[in-house]
């Protein structure tokens, strides 16, 4: 890789190159100002040396600044249209206009005061870009971002406010550049008019404030035969140098009614200054490119190709670091969340050890039962439930007690009860299926009408007389019918079903040891609790 000396290069640091017609001067910005890095001449040396720098710093973009000789101007009028339709007029007469030259540009100025009142445009184009197209090969070659195409003379128009103060009248503005020559430009009310390009003598630099003296009287009498027979406006002239040069002008132009001077000091100020920056005025003008950053002027689609990829990798880079930066936040907030739902069940988890223990620790304090925990709960809730309710089956207990005292042969196996007015008590699965063991079920706190209860009972001993076993059970049922508000007694199943829908099958020995029956008892309720 080749060094070319003098280049205090930072990557990242924004570079212009301003191009003349015979060189091209190579900008850096450092510490918050234009630095001037080296020269390049227009020949093929320049060139060379200038693909060497490209290809060792290819990435950082350009602005190119153009101050050549070969820049054409022309003020026009169009109708007032809308934006898009102005476009495509200007697009049109451009092509007409500049019909050998790609780099062409154009931009709305003002309107008229009268008639229409059309639109004044400015169009101005590179006349012989030859020059140009060898700097964007060099450019392009080595595959650099070009972020624009940028002319002095246009882009001296936005200096006004800061050089003149104000733009109102006629005003020229002087600059003096080592790439080009001496530049005049001048505005009318702020609306570009021309400009104009000296090119520098060979001889030494004592000559440049005759040069500038001559220029400029050439420029005035150019603009006072614009008018003639008329008092002319006066014209501001505005120079744009630096050093001993400014002085020596400002001691030999002397001030007349119609042409007013202004100095305007490049370097102001009593500390040493720079011979090098003197007297020339191209560090200032890129100085305020780097501030400002004007728009493109002539750079195309196909030039600025490079600059585009290189914001669109721009900004995939950045979408790329806002997706990870999310991806971040969301994991962190994720295992943030993740560690306090840990935190709660890991403390949920000593509470329940904890209740646990204190629960053992309790039930091993009670004293032993021959009754498990589950069926003292069951039987505790069924006692609350009775409780709650005025119905209980006190009374039909009591009934079924007194008989079955008087047959003890009488054992009982399961008994359903249930208490309910007249007519649920009517109905036919009530309560052979629908009444639970021992459950009261009463809709309600009142007090029911009706008892019911099925009693499944068997006979024991039973010796497998199934005679004697039905006759034991009709008796078992005539004494509950005896029994004081009793109001019916229903056999429902007897040891041997002997009824005529039933087929009669089998043997003896099937049910030797075992003689089964059911009851429905259904007793009115008394008048106590």
């Amino acid at each position: 890789m080749i060094s070319l000396p003098g280049l205090a290069y930072k990557p990242g640091a924004r570079r212009v190159l301003l191009i003349g017609a015979g060189q091209a001067a190579l900008y850096h910005w450092q510490n918050k100002a234009a630095a001037l890095q080296t020269l390049f001449t227009a020949g093929e040396q320049g060139r060379e040396r200038f693909r060497q720098y490209l290809s060792q710093h290819p990435d950082t973009p350009f602005y190119l600044l153009l101050d050549l000789a070969d820049e054409e101007y022309r003020q026009d009028t169009i109708p007032h249209v809308s934006r898009r339709d102005r476009q495509a007029l200007l697009e049109r007469k451009a092509a007409r206009l500049f019909k050998d030259s790609t780099w062409y540009c154009y931009r709305k100025t003002g309107r008229e005061d009268t008639g229409r009142r059309d639109d004044r445009v400015l169009l101005s184009a590179l006349a012989n870009p030859g020059l140009l197209r060898q700097w964007l090969a060099l450019l392009d070659e080595a595959r650099t971002p070009l972020a624009g195409i940028c002319s002095l003379p246009l882009f001296s128009g936005r200096l006004l406010g800061e050089v003149a103060g104000s733009s109102d009248g006629r005003r020229l503005l002087v600059s003096l550049h080592r790439v080009s020559g001496l530049r005049q430009t001048c505005f009318d009310n702020g609306e570009f008019h021309f400009s104009r390009l000296a090119p520098l003598p060979a001889s030494a630099e004592q000559s440049y404030p005759a040069l500038i003296r001559d220029e400029v009287e050439k420029v005035r009498r150019y603009l006072n035969s614009r008018q003639p027979g008329t008092p002319a406006q006066p014209l501001h002239i505005h120079f744009l140098l630096a050093g001993d040069l400014l002085q020596e002008l400002q001691a030999g132009l002397m001030e007349q009614e119609s042409v007013h001077y202004h100095f305007f000091d490049l370097m102001p100020g009593d500390g040493p200054r720079d011979p090098a920056q003197t007297p020339f005025s191209d560090r200032y003008f890129v100085q305020q490119l780097f501030r400002l950053r004007p728009e493109n002027d002539y750079a195309g689609a196909a030039d600025r190709r490079w600059f585009f990829l290189r914001r669109l990798r721009a900004g995939v880079a950045a979408a790329g670091c806002a997706l990870l930066i999310g991806s971040v936040c969301c994991s962190a907030l994720t295992c943030f969340n993740g560690m306090a739902l840990k935190r709660k069940t890991d403390a949920a988890g000593e509470q329940v050890s904890k209740y646990a223990a204190e629960y053992e620790l309790a039930r091993a304090r009670l004293p032993q039962t021959p009754v498990a925990a589950a069926d003292l709960k069951q039987a505790v809730m069924m006692a609350d439930r009775l409780v709650r309710y005025r119905t209980t089956p006190l009374a039909m207990v009591a009934v079924l007690g007194r008989s079955m005292d008087r047959f003890p042969a009488v054992q009982l196996s399961k008994l359903k009860w249930m208490a309910a007015g007249e007519q649920e008590m009517t109905h036919p699965d009530t309560p052979a299926q629908a009444a639970p063991q021992f459950v009261a079920e009463v809709p309600g706190a009142a007090k029911a009408a009706l008892q019911a209860a099925v009693l499944h009972a068997r006979i024991e001993p039973f010796d497998g007389n199934l005679r004697e076993a039905m006759d034991l059970v009709k008796r078992f049922a005539e004494d509950l019918r005896a029994r004081e508000r009793v109001r019916t007694v229903s056999v429902l199943a007897m040891p041997l079903d002997v009824s005529s829908a039933t087929a009669l099958q089998g043997n003896t020995q099937a049910v030797r040891h075992e003689a089964g029956f059911s009851l429905r008892v259904v007793l009115e309720q008394a008048g106590e609790t």
